[in-house]
């Protein structure tokens, strides 16, 4: 089990030290810090909840993103920690700490990307989640590794290779979340058919296990994509393809059977096989522009997410970003999952959760920042019929530092 925060902070000095022999280069911090208070009328997602059960929380937030620049290379560490009076993870408003550590090398045609993260949040987090009753502790180790290599003017070829372990607390109520860990590879080969348009061809294969070895989930997949920029803020990118997974579970029935001493049970050790198959996908529309910033999300993929086998699930989200002037911007994000999650003793979950979410912030000087934050959660499960929500008022006041350059 992850230790907080001294396994975060030394996986941080671990990276510094690993890196700190190279010469040439530039190290950089943007350090800033935060406090935040916050309302929600039902933090934990309880079903039906009681009168009492909203409550008003306050955290610091900590953040020093430090960067390493060199002729061919270039490092970034992000820590981020969130100390919250919120005791435990069964809340929205839990304390969480996140370490990211991402090298990439360039050289002439090939570009090298590693990266490592370290989470420890609560499930609440991951498309609000319940475990039981409530939300749990969550650890997360991931590590991925990307190779792009330039064949020609217009053909690439690139390798990923991605790995992740997660690990829940003991819930309160009765367990729906299981340990588990993901392998996948990803091999892509990318045409740039003009200076606007390119053009895909990805597969990938991935095993999918259960910690505790009652399940695992074997699965494979193939598209086909295009990227085509329509303009010089707008872009549109579509990705189709099929998917196949392969699922096993094994668990102990209970036999009757009768012996010379009279009728026993026996245990007998069973195995079921089940596959999901169906097609997946990804449409994005984008605009980048000087004020303001869009993006629509529509996708279908098969995800790890802590159940039986890997999670079918479907979203859309729609998010976008309005700098008024200097002073003001604003931001929204929408969004909507259905979730087809598989269970281990058969059938399946439906859970359909709604996020909506705006934001205001005010730069009240050069450093200092001011963030009104509102959201609403609602969330539907079945079987068994379960009706989840909150809604949540945040405001946040931050300092940012100025750029601290070091060799």
């Amino acid at each position: 089990m992850i230790r907080r925060p001294r396994a975060l902070c030394g996986l941080g000095w671990l990276a510094l030290m690993r890196v700190s022999c190279v010469q040439g280069g530039v190290w950089g911090v943007d350090p800033s810090f935060g406090i935040t208070g916050d309302y929600s009328t039902n933090p934990a997602l309880l079903v039906d909840p009681p009168a009492h059960t909203a409550a008003a929380h306050g955290a610091l937030l900590l953040d020093a993103p430090t960067t390493y620049n060199g002729d061919a290379l270039a490092v970034s560490i992000i820590p981020s920690f969130r100390f919250s009076d919120s005791a435990g993870y069964s809340s929205l408003a839990s304390d969480y700490e996140h370490l990211s550590v991402k090298g990439e090398f360039d050289y002439e045609r090939n570009v090298f990307i590693a990266t490592g993260t370290v989470n420890q949040d609560s499930s609440l987090y991951q498309d609000y989640l319940t475990d039981g009753s409530a939300g749990v502790k969550r650890d997360t180790l991931a590590g991925d590794v990307n190779w792009q290599r330039s064949l020609t003017e217009r053909l690439s070829f690139g390798a990923e290779a991605n790995w992740t372990q997660v690990k829940y607390g003991q819930a309160a109520g009765v367990g729906t979340l299981t340990d588990f860990k993901d392998t996948t590879i990803s091999p892509t080969l990318t045409w740039f058919s003009s200076e606007r348009d390119k053009l895909t061809l990805s597969a990938s294969v991935s095993r999918y296990d259960s910690l505790n070895g009652s399940t695992e989930s074997r699965s494979a997949n193939v598209q086909a994509g295009f990227i085509r920029q329509l303009s010089e803020i707008w872009s549109i990118e579509g990705d189709l393809g099929y998917s196949r997974a392969l699922n096993n579970v094994a668990f102990d029935a209970e036999v009757l059977v009768y012996t010379p001493q009279g009728p026993a049970i026996e245990l007998i050790p069973i195995a079921e096989e089940s596959s999901q198959n169906g097609t997946v996908y990804s449409a994005i529309l984008s605009r980048k522009g000087v004020l303001l910033t869009f993006n629509l999300i529509a996708s279908r993929q098969l995800v790890p997410s802590g159940f039986a086998y890997l999670s079918q699930q479907t979203s859309v989200d729609l998010n976008m970003s309005y700098t008024a002037s200097e002073r003001w911007s604003f931001g929204a994000d929408a969004r909507y999952l259905r979730a087809q999650d598989p269970q281990a003793a058969g059938g399946v979950s439906v859970r359909t959760p709604i996020s909506l979410i705006g934001s205001a912030t005010w730069s009240m000087t050069e450093h200092w920042n001011a963030t009104l934050r509102a959201s609403r959660v609602m969330e539907k499960v079945h079987p068994p019929e379960v009706d989840l929500s909150s809604s949540e008022v945040s405001i946040t006041f931050s300092r940012r530092f100025d750029h601290i350059k070091f060799q």
